[in-house]
């Protein structure tokens, strides 16, 4: 039987799977990061780590398909959050989420606050 510490506790062993899609139109260069490392299909960051993309575009343009964190889709979903607010990326552009993901996912879908 677990007493309420051992159910509150969180494991920050786990991580934070990052599933990206994009497509690429008329030849891009650019460089797409997360956290400052060049972007992959799948990454995984720490639990409790703040998520910042970029991309650093100087041709062609990028179309952010899906950003999912964890099968929560974040992108294009809240695309009012990025800067510019677009998933058809043809200057430089940022997406940053401030704090841990859980509790901002909660604070903006509604669903209140967590610890």
């Amino acid at each position: 039987m677990k007493n309420f510490s051992d159910i509150t506790d969180i494991n920050l062993e786990q991580k934070l799977k990052i599933q990206i899609e994009f497509l690429e139109h008329n030849n891009p260069v650019y460089l797409f990061k997360l956290n400052g490392l060049p972007i992959q299909k799948i990454m995984h960051l720490g639990l409790l780590d703040h998520l910042h993309f970029s991309c650093l575009i100087s041709q062609g343009a990028i179309e952010i398909v899906k950003i999912c964190v964890n099968t929560k889709e974040i992108l294009p979903l809240y695309l009012n959050r990025a800067n510019p607010p677009t998933n058809w990326i043809t200057q430089n552009w940022q997406f940053n989420i401030d704090k841990p993901f859980y509790p901002w996912y909660h604070e903006i879908t509604g669903q209140g606050w967590t610890a």
